[in-house]
């Protein structure tokens, strides 16, 4: 599935948000997908890259689905109970290491947990094998 194809399905939802105009230098005002993909760009859903582009041809990785999916639900790990307590995580990843730009999303959305929802995001309360 390519990463235009992708923010078409987050797009649908929820309504679609006016963008203000192309976000991205690769995505034609007549591309199919444009108005989709500014609409998720704009509710903070997706990213582009650091060069401005957005690559909607490009197939979409796990990573970015992962990303995609917990800013849609509002999820965010909490990043200091992970830390504190490497124990209690059920899993670890031989090929995800901390530094990789989607580890805490992956961490959210592959470690089941309880948690409260507070104004800063999520604060975990137990996790689960």
């Amino acid at each position: 599935m390519t990463r235009a194809e992708f923010a078409t399905l987050a797009a649908h939802f929820d309504n679609l948000s006016p963008a203000g105009g192309n976000q991205f230098k690769d995505v034609a005002n007549t591309h199919w997908a444009v108005k989709y993909i500014n609409s998720a760009a704009a509710k903070g859903w997706i990213a582009g890259y650091p060069d401005g582009t957005f690559k909607p041809e490009a197939n979409i990785t796990r990573a970015e689905v992962v990303t995609l999916v917990n800013r849609i639900l509002a999820r965010k790990a909490d990043q200091t109970y992970i830390d504190a307590n490497p124990a209690k995580l059920p899993r670890g990843y031989s090929d995800l290491q901390k530094g990789h730009w989607a580890y805490w999303d992956i961490m959210e959305a592959s470690v089941g947990h309880d948690y409260i929802k507070g104004a800063s995001g999520e604060t975990w309360t137990t996790v689960y094998e």
